[in-house]
Order: structure tokens, then C-alpha cells, then sequence
């Protein structure tokens, strides 16, 4: 039998100024039940900010009010804001507590869910551990992620890939190069023999570094650099899961620009999931490009231009499941 090993935590001493805000915001509650929630999401909020706060995480707290922290899309969910990144979903629990009960409702859109449980007395505050995704109503707390999971998602949200950098066939953890991930000698993925106009089909070349590049015929019969980077990925929602291939294709254009071309493919299936959503985020948190798939799309593609330093996000997003990428080109 395998031992079982226990998660690390992270306790937070509840102050008397904590429990004044939160008693502020419960009086602003008409529903005696409301007000007895709002208090506990009150005081998951503050010691969700203070970890963070160690952790060196930026959040929004200070910049709103309590009222709006712990208005959420369920009462028993409160929501904190992290800076540049997402919501993280706080959820308090009381101290006999063995499972985490998630409302249907907030099971989408979101970072993750952080779970604090409080002592009998409510001078403490508990951080037991991370879920990024759920797909029941309850969660048993063995089943919870560690607060290092957390840390990890993260640090994955707030990590810029270096477009620029593929030229040098350079990738980031994750990455490869299209032409190293599917050598022949490498297990193919069905969409690798659809017949596709917009299909990536890279001619190998040297660089001035003498790494393999890839380039593809201009309109005046020049070839400009490009190279190709791929990235596995998995959405799993409550029915099944789905694995895919984020391809994304360089090439150089003018002035300090680069042509981007965004794909999403099936991995193991013919066609894409129906409502998979494709969005493109621009530096100020805009969308400025979104498509999804319909009744047997095998393909999600975009394309644009950037300028060099220039930084957007790409989001995937299907039911509760969501995957998110930045990057600085």
C-alpha cells in the first residue's frame, strides 16, 4: 500500500481589523444567511491576499471595495482579483469539513480554486490546496492539488514566450520545434494527414546559425525565414478530455514585424470539440479576435501581425476547461 503523503499548508492568523471588515460587509446583507456567508468569504478573501502577498502575487485587493470581493456568481465562492492574470475562485470551509462543494455555476472562467479552512474559533485561516479544474459538485479534500500546484499555474500564466527566439530555435519549456516534434520517426497525429490549404508544411533550411529554420515562398518567389513551434495540450471538461496541438508559425515580415499564424488542432480525433473558442488578447486585456469551432471543424486558425516586443494572449476555452498562453513577440 502506498503511503499517503500529507499536503503542506499555510496558516494565517485572522486579526481583529479582518474580522471588523469583514462584520462591516455582512451588515450590508439584509439575509441573515447572505451576511453569515459574505462574512466567511470576507475573511477567505484576506487570507487568500496575504499568501499571495507572500508568494509575492500581485493582487487587486486594495483597489475595491470588500462589498465587490466577495460578490461572486455564487454566495459560497469569493472572488479575488489577481493582477495581470485572472479571478481566483476562494472558497472557505468550516473545520470539521471533509469535502469542498463547488456550485455548478462557477465552474468556468476562471484561475482555479484555493480552499481555506478555519479553525473553530476563526483565529485562523488555512490554505489546504489547489484544484485548477472540477468536474463534480463536491471535492473531497484528498483530491485537492498542493499550494505548489498553484504556484506552478502561476507561474505558467505569468510566463511570456519569446517569439523572437524561435528564429534561434530557441523554445521555451513545452515547445518544440515543428520539424524536431514530428520527424518521421515520430508518432504522427491524424491531423498531420488531413489535406488541409492552410496545413503547416515546413521546408527545412539552415539559418546563419546553422540550425535548422523553416521557409516558405513569398508572392515574388523569395523564401523568408519561418519557423513553426508546437505545444500539446489538454482541456478536460465534465464529459471527457480533449488533447490538441497549439501550432504557432513565424515569419519574418518589415520593419521590426512578424507575421503570426495561430492553429488548433485535433490531436486523436477527426474534428474539434463544438464551441472550442479560439480568443486573441491584446496587451490592455482586449479581445481583438475570437472564433470558434462549429459541427466538424478540424481546424481553429488566425492571423495577424506584430510589432517586435509587442505582447498578446492566446486563450483556449471549452465549457469550465480553459488554457492560456503569453506572449511577447
Amino acid at each position: 500500500m502506498n503511503e499517503i503523503v500529507p499536503k503542506e499548508t499555510f496558516s494565517v492568523a485572522l486579526t481583529k481589523s479582518v474580522h471588523y471588515l469583514a462584520n462591516q460587509s455582512a451588515k450590508q446583507q439584509s439575509n441573515p444567511e447572505i451576511a453569515q456567508q459574505v462574512y466567511f468569504n470576507t475573511l477567505t478573501v484576506h487570507t487568500v491576499n496575504f499568501y499571495c502577498q507572500c508568494m509575492g502575487i500581485e493582487t487587486n485587493l486594495l483597489e475595491r471595495c470588500s462589498q465587490d470581493l466577495v460578490a461572486s456568481t455564487s454566495p459560497e465562492v469569493a472572488d479575488l482579483s489577481l493582477k495581470n492574470i485572472g479571478t481566483l475562485k476562494c472558497i472557505p470551509v468550516g473545520s470539521e469539513s471533509q469535502v469542498v462543494k463547488i456550485p455548478a455555476e462557477v465552474r468556468e472562467n476562471q484561475i482555479g480554486y484555493l480552499v481555506v479552512q478555519f479553525n473553530e474559533s476563526l483565529t485562523e485561516g488555512t490554505l489546504l490546496g489547489f484544484a485548477k479544474t472540477v468536474k463534480t459538485s463536491e471535492l473531497p479534500f484528498i483530491q485537492l492539488g498542493s499550494l505548489e500546484d498553484f504556484l506552478e499555474e502561476i507561474e505558467t500564466l505569468t510566463t511570456l514566450i519569446n517569439l523572437s527566439q524561435w528564429f534561434e530555435n530557441i523554445f521555451e519549456k513545452g515547445w518544440q520545434n515543428f520539424t524536431e516534434a514530428f520527424k518521421p520517426s515520430a508518432p504522427q497525429p491524424a491531423w498531420r494527414f488531413m489535406p488541409n490549404p492552410s496545413q503547416v508544411t515546413p521546408v527545412s533550411h539552415k539559418n546563419k546559425q546553422g540550425r535548422d529554420s523553416e521557409s516558405f515562398p513569398s508572392r515574388l518567389g523569395m523564401k523568408k525565414p519561418r519557423v513553426t513551434g508546437v505545444k500539446p495540450i489538454n482541456l478536460g471538461t465534465n464529459q471527457t478530455d480533449y488533447a490538441l496541438d497549439l501550432v504557432v508559425s513565424l515569419t519574418e515580415a518589415v520593419e521590426q514585424k512578424i507575421d503570426i499564424e495561430v492553429q488548433i488542432h485535433p490531436r486523436d480525433r477527426e474534428t474539434l470539440p463544438l464551441g472550442l473558442t479560439l480568443s486573441i488578447i491584446d496587451e490592455a486585456g482586449q479581445v481583438f479576435s475570437e472564433r470558434s469551432a462549429r459541427i466538424n471543424s478540424t481546424i481553429l486558425t488566425k492571423r495577424f501581425r506584430g510589432k517586435l516586443k509587442e505582447q498578446f494572449t492566446l486563450k483556449l476555452s471549452l465549457a469550465e476547461a480553459s488554457f492560456t498562453e503569453n506572449f511577447a513577440v
